[in-house]
C-alpha cells in the first residue's frame, strides 16, 4: 500500500514516517505534503498513493470540496484523517468522500495501527474484487461466442419481440447484418440437417458426433464467407444460417446447393437444406426459421440430399408461420386460472396476426377458435379440474361454427372468455374460503408444534405460496403471523387463569426459548408476559365478592 502524508506540521510528518516504516513494513510512504496553500492534486498525480493520511485542518474550511476533488480525479484514493473532538462530525461526514476512518489528536499508536489495518483490509478487498472482475471479464471474452449463439437462437425461436432489442444485439455482437443500405432489408433462414442421422448416430461415439458437426460448421462458414451471414451449431445434426440480403429464391437455392456439395465433398456428409422466405426485418427471422423447418416434412416426397425452399412447397401460405401459436398456449393457461385481462391481451395478438394475413381461407376463423377451446378443454381434463363439464356451456359449438370474420372470432372469444374467467374466479373464491377455514382449524389443533408452512400446506393439499396468499387476502397477515397470534392468545389465557411459570407457558404454546416467547409476546401485545399478568390480575375482583 502506498501512503501520502499531509500535514502542515513537519515534525508530525517526520514522526509518522518513522513510526510507519518501523511498525508497518508493508506500507510505503511515497511522499509528504506540508503546504496547505498549494494544490494537492499534482502531488497525488506524481506520487500515486492509495491512501492519504492527513490532518483535517490541512484542507481548511473547504475540506469536503477538496476530498470530492480528489475522489473525482482519483476514484481509488482513500483518506484517513485526524483532528480534535470538535471536528468529529466533519470527519464522520468525510466518509461520503472517501474517508475510511478518523482519529483524534494527539494521535495514539493504537489508533494509527487500527486505521492503517482497516485501510490495508480495504485495499486487499478492492484488489481481490478487481482481480475477480478481470478474471470474469476474460472468461466472458473467451466465451462471448456462446452468448452470441444464445442471442441468435433466441432470435430464431422468436423470444425477442422488440426490433430495438434485436438491433442492439446485432450491434453488440458485431453481426454482419444490415451493414450497407442495400442490405438493410432482406433476412432469410436456411436449416441444414444431416440425412439419416439417427441411423448414423448408432455407429458413432459421442466424441465422433461432436467432431462431425464441428467439422461441418467449418465447411459451412467457409461457404458463406463472402455473404453477410451467420451460422452456428443448433443440434448434433443441424445448423441454421441467417442470410442478410435481398436474395430471390433462385439465388438462395444456388447457395444452398453449393453448401450441400461442399459438405459432401469435404466431410462425406449428405444433408437436406430447408429455406424460409425472405423478410424485411431481423424481427421476422423467426418466421423464416419456422418456414425452413417446415420444409423437412416434404423431403420424403422429394428425396434426401435436397434443397427445399418454402416457396416451392407452400407458395401461398402466409399465415401459419406468422401465427403466434406459442401465445395460444399462454392463453389456455391464463383462461384456466381466470385471468381475463391477460387473456384479452393475448387474444388481441392472435387475431391481429390473422387480420394482417389478408383474405383468410373459408372456415379458418371457426377452426382457429375451435382449436383454442379444445386446448382449454383438454388442459382442464388433464389437470382433473372440477369444471370440465362447464366448457361447452361457455363455448357452444353451434356458435363457433357460425364464425366467419376475424372480428367475429375475436368478439366471440372475448365475451365467452370474460364469462368463463368470471366463473373460474368465483369457483376459486369458494375453494379459497374452504382452504382458509380448513387451515384455521388445522392451526388451532397444532399451533404448539414446530411451525412449517410447507408441512401445513402439504397437509391441506396446496402450496405454501397459495396458503400465504389466502391468509393475506382473508386475514391481512401471512400464515406465520396468524400462528403467532394463536400462540400469543393461548399464552394470554394461561397467564390470566393460572400461575404457571413463563418457561412452561412458552413450551406449552410452541416456543423452545422463553426469551423468544417474551419477545414475540411483546411484539404482538405491546408488553411483557409478566406485565400482562400483573395488569390482568389487578383488574380481577377480590376473591369472595
Amino acid at each position: 500500500m502506498h501512503l501520502l502524508l499531509a500535514d502542515a506540521d513537519k515534525e508530525n510528518l517526520k514522526n509518522f514516517r518513522t513510526y510507519i516504516k518501523g511498525a508497518h513494513a508493508h506500507i510505503k510512504v511515497v511522499g509528504t505534503f506540508d503546504d496547505p496553500a498549494k494544490d494537492i492534486i499534482p502531488v497525488i498525480r506524481e506520487t500515486k498513493p492509495d491512501l492519504i493520511l492527513a490532518d483535517i485542518r490541512f484542507f481548511g474550511g473547504m475540506h469536503f470540496a477538496r476530498f470530492k476533488d480528489v475522489q473525482d480525479q482519483f476514484p481509488g484514493v482513500r483518506f484517513v484523517v485526524y483532528g480534535t473532538y470538535n471536528e468529529a462530525e466533519y470527519m464522520k461526514r468525510g466518509r461520503e468522500f472517501g474517508v475510511l476512518d478518523f482519529m483524534y489528536r494527539p494521535v495514539k499508536p493504537s489508533d494509527l495501527n487500527r486505521c492503517l489495518e482497516l485501510a490495508t483490509k480495504h485495499f486487499k478487498r478492492e484488489a481481490e474484487s478487481r482481480r475477480r472482475t478481470q478474471l470474469m471479464a476474460k472468461d466472458y471474452q473467451d466465451r462471448i461466442f456462446q452468448y452470441e449463439e444464445i442471442f441468435l437462437r433466441s432470435l430464431l425461436e422468436g423470444h425477442m419481440s422488440k426490433a430495438r432489442e434485436i438491433q442492439d444485439g446485432i450491434n453488440y455482437f458485431n453481426l454482419p447484418f444490415g451493414k450497407t443500405p442495400e442490405t438493410q432489408k432482406g433476412y432469410s433462414v436456411f436449416i441444414i440437417r444431416i440425412d439419416h442421422y439417427r441411423r448414423m448416430a448408432l455407429a458413432m461415439t459421442e466424441n465422433e458426433k461432436h467432431l462431425r458437426v464441428f467439422e461441418m460448421l467449418g465447411v459451412v462458414k467457409a461457404s458463406i464467407a463472402d455473404y453477410q451471414a451467420r451460422t452456428f451449431i443448433y443440434g448434433f445434426n443441424e445448423m441454421p444460417i441467417i442470410l442478410n440480403g435481398p436474395f430471390v429464391t433462385e439465388e438462395k437455392v444456388l447457395l444452398a446447393d453449393k453448401i450441400k456439395q461442399a459438405l459432401l465433398s469435404e466431410t462425406d456428409t449428405r444433408v437436406t437444406i430447408g429455406i424460409g422466405r425472405t423478410y424485411d426485418t431481423p424481427l421476422e427471422c423467426s418466421v423464416s426459421f419456422r418456414e425452413a423447418d417446415a420444409t423437412f416434412g416434404y423431403r420424403f416426397r422429394m428425396g434426401y440430399n435436397a434443397v427445399i425452399p418454402i416457396e416451392f412447397v407452400e407458395p401461398h401460405n402466409h399465415i401459419t408461420y406468422r401465427y403466434p401459436s406459442s401465445r395460444e398456449r399462454r392463453l389456455v393457461y391464463a383462461a384456466v386460472v381466470g385471468d381475463f385481462a391477460y387473456c384479452r391481451g393475448i387474444l388481441t395478438e392472435l387475431f391481429d396476426a390473422l387480420g394482417q394475413a389478408g383474405t383468410l381461407p373459408e372456415t379458418l376463423v371457426a377452426k382457429t377458435v375451435m382449436t383454442i377451446i379444445l386446448r382449454i378443454s383438454r388442459y382442464i381434463s388433464e389437470q382433473n379440474l372440477p369444471f370440465a363439464a362447464e366448457v361447452s356451456r361457455f363455448f357452444p359449438t353451434t356458435s363457433i361454427l357460425k364464425l366467419v370474420t376475424v372480428e367475429d372470432g375475436f368478439t366471440f372469444l372475448e365475451k365467452s372468455l370474460e364469462e368463463f374467467c368470471a366463473y373460474i374466479v368465483a369457483h376459486n373464491g369458494k375453494l379459497s374460503l374452504q382452504l382458509h377455514a380448513a387451515a384455521k382449524k388445522h392451526v388451532q389443533e397444532i399451533f404448539y408444534e414446530t411451525f412449517s408452512v410447507t408441512r401445513i400446506a402439504a397437509k391441506l393439499g396446496t402450496t405454501p405460496e397459495n396458503l400465504n396468499k389466502v391468509f393475506m387476502e382473508r386475514e391481512k397477515v401471512m400464515l406465520f403471523d396468524y400462528v403467532m397470534w394463536v400462540r400469543v392468545n393461548q399464552a394470554q389465557k394461561i397467564l390470566r387463569e393460572t400461575a404457571t411459570d413463563e418457561e412452561i407457558i412458552a413450551v406449552q404454546v410452541g416456543f423452545d426459548d422463553v426469551k423468544y416467547f417474551r419477545s414475540i409476546f411483546r411484539k404482538y401485545i405491546g408488553e411483557m408476559p409478566a406485565e400482562y399478568r400483573m395488569r390482568e390480575r389487578a383488574k380481577a375482583p377480590p376473591q369472595g365478592e
